[in-house]
C-alpha cells in the first residue's frame, strides 16, 4: 500500500500538510521553554496557574505561527533557486 498514489499528490502534502505537522510536533518543545523562561513570572503576577497557562498557551500558538511562517518563507527563498547547469 503506498501513501501517496502519484508524485503530485505527496508534493501537494509537501507544500500544506507538512507545515502542520512541524507545528504541532514543535509546540510542546516550545511550551516547555516559555513556561521555563515566563511561566514563573506570569505566576507571581497573576497568582494562579490556570490563568498561566492560558497565557502561555495563546504565547506558543503565536510564537509557533511565526517561526512556521518565517521557515517556510526561508524555504522557499533557497527552495526556488535552481543551480545552474553548465
Amino acid at each position: 500500500m503506498k501513501l501517496f498514489p502519484d508524485p503530485e499528490t505527496k508534493k501537494r502534502f509537501m507544500k500544506t500538510g507538512l507545515p502542520v505537522i512541524l507545528g504541532i510536533a514543535w509546540s510542546p518543545i516550545i511550551w516547555i521553554m516559555m513556561m521555563s523562561t515566563v511561566g514563573t513570572l506570569f505566576f507571581r503576577l497573576t497568582g494562579s496557574w490556570p490563568v498561566t497557562q492560558v497565557v502561555i498557551l495563546l504565547m506558543v500558538v503565536v510564537v509557533t505561527f511565526f517561526l512556521l511562517q518565517f521557515f517556510m518563507r526561508l524555504g522557499r527563498k533557497f527552495g526556488n533557486q535552481h543551480p545552474e547547469k553548465s
